[in-house]
C-alpha cells in the first residue's frame, strides 16, 4: 500500500493522480500517511517520511510562523513535522534513497508477465538469478558505509571526495614498478583473495592468544583436569573453582548443562564463568584420551594402584591431563590402558580415600607448585 501511495506521491504517476495542489485529494493522502511515521517496519516509516515531506508544503505555508486558533495549531504541528523532515542530515539522505527507489521503479514492466517471471542471465544467456545471501551481503554492506562513513579519517575522507570529483586521479596499478603492465583484473583478484585472509588470520591469532591466559591476566597452565567419571554437583563446582584459582587450561566434564544449576553457581563461586569448560562422556572418554596423548599431553590418573607413583616423587610434565575417577570406584580398567602414570596421596589415617574433589585439588596444587619452580 505505502509503495502504492508513493508512486501516486513522488514517483512517475505523481502528475497523473494531482490535479492541482488545491485537490482534495492531498489532504486524505496526508492524513492517512501520517500514522505511519511511527510504523515499527522501516520501509514503510521511510516511505512515509518522503511522502509527508512532499505533501505538507501543499496543505500549509511552511514559512508562516504566525499561528492561532485550534484550526491553525495543526498546521503549527504539520510545520514542525516539516522542518524537522527538512533540517535533520538522517531524514534528508533517507528521503534521497526512498526518492530514486521510486525514480527507477517502473510499475507497468514490474507488473508485467515478464516483468513477475523474468529472473537475470549471465554473458551465456543462462539463468543467473541473485542468490539471497549476495542481496543479504550488499544490503549489510550498503547500511555498513552509511554507518561508518564518517568513521574514517579526515584525509581518507578528503581522499575519497578529491577522487569523486576527479580533482587527482586514481594511482596506475597495471605498472608493477619494473615496466609490466599487469591486469588489472588480476590485480583486484590478488587484493580480494590475499587481503581478508591475512585480517582473519591475525583475528584468528589474537583469539588464541586471549585463550592462552585467564580473567585476572596470568597465562594459563597447560593442565587439563578430566572429570568426565565425576557425576556428583558438589564435586564438580568445587573442581571449578580450584581450576580457576590455579588457572587450569581446561576443565572437562560429563555435561555442561550442570553449570546452570543454583547449587553449582554457588560452590564454585562463579568460576564457571571464567574457566574454560569442555563436555566429555563417559562413553567418549577413551577416544578423548588418546586424543590427547597424540596432541603431546601425558595422561596422569590418580588412582590407587600397584605401580602408582608416590604424589611427592611424581615429576609432572608440562602437558598433562590430570584423570579423576568416579567417587567409590575410582578409574574403571579399561581407561587404565590410556593412562601414563598413576599417581597417588600418601595417607597417615586409616581412611582408605579422600573425596574426589580433594585429591584433585591436592593434585593440581602439586603440579602447580612444580610449574612454579621452573
Amino acid at each position: 500500500l505505502m509503495i502504492i501511495g508513493g508512486n501516486m506521491t513522488v514517483g512517475r504517476y505523481s502528475h497523473e493522480f494531482f490535479n492541482s495542489s488545491t485537490d482534495p485529494k492531498i489532504k486524505d493522502v496526508l492524513c492517512g500517511v501520517l500514522p505511519w511515521l511511527s510504523s515499527t517496519q522501516g520501509f514503510s516509516r521511510a516511505i512515509a517520511q518522503l511522502l509527508c515531506h512532499k505533501l505538507i508544503p501543499l496543505v500549509v505555508d511552511v514559512n508562516d510562523n504566525a499561528y492561532s486558533g485550534s484550526e491553525v495549531k495543526d498546521d503549527a504541528v504539520l510545520c514542525s513535522v516539516y522542518s524537522f523532515l527538512e533540517n535533520n542530515p538522517d531524514m534528508s539522505r533517507l528521503r534521497k534513497k526512498q526518492q530514486l527507489f521510486f525514480d527507477t521503479y517502473d510499475v507497468d514492466s514490474v507488473c508485467s508477465l515478464e516483468g513477475l517471471l523474468s529472473i537475470p542471465v549471465d554473458e551465456g544467456e543462462e539463468a543467473n538469478p541473485m542468490h539471497m545471501v549476495d542481496a543479504i551481503k550488499d544490503c549489510l554492506t550498503e547500511v555498513y558505509k552509511e554507518a561508518h562513513n564518517e568513521d574514517a579519517p579526515i584525509w581518507k575522507q578528503m581522499e575519497d571526495l578529491l577522487l569523486e570529483a576527479g580533482v587527482v586521479k586514481q594511482p596506475d596499478a597495471s605498472n608493477d614498478g619494473t615496466g609490466n603492465v599487469q591486469n588489472e583484473t588480476e590485480l583486484v583478484n590478488f587484493q580480494r583473495k590475499i587481503l581478508p585472509i591475512d585480517a582473519l588470520d591475525l583475528g584468528i591469532k589474537s583469539f588464541q592468544e586471549q585463550k592462552l591466559f585467564n580473567a585476572a591476566g596470568k597465562k594459563k597452565q597447560h593442565l587439563i583436569v578430566c572429570a568426565s567419571l565425576v557425576d556428583k554437583v558438589p564435586n564438580l563446582a568445587g573442581l571449578a573453582r580450584t581450576c580457576e584459582i590455579f588457572s587450569a587450561r581446561t576443565l572437562v566434564m560429563p555435561n555442561l548443562l550442570v553449570k546452570k544449576q543454583d547449587d553449582f553457581k554457588s560452590i564454585s563461586a562463579s568460576a564457571n564463568d571464567w574457566i574454560d569448560m569442555e563436555e566429555c562422556k563417559e562413553d567418549d572418554l577413551l577416544s578423548w584420551l588418546y586424543k590427547k596423548r597424540s596432541e603431546g599431553y601425558s595422561i596422569v590418573g590418580l588412582e590407587q594402584t600397584a605401580s602408582s607413583k608416590c604424589l611427592t616423587k611424581m615429576e609432572f610434565p608440562e602437558k598433562t591431563v590430570l584423570l579423576l575417577g568416579k567417587e567409590k570406584e575410582g578409574i574403571p580398567i579399561e581407561f587404565l590402558s590410556a593412562v601414563d602414570q598413576c599417581i597417588e596421596i600418601p595417607q597417615l589415617g586409616i581412611i582408605r580415600s579422600l573425596n574426589v574433589h580433594v585429591s584433585g585439588a591436592i593434585s593440581i596444587w602439586e603440579y602447580t607448585k612444580q610449574m612454579m619452580q621452573k
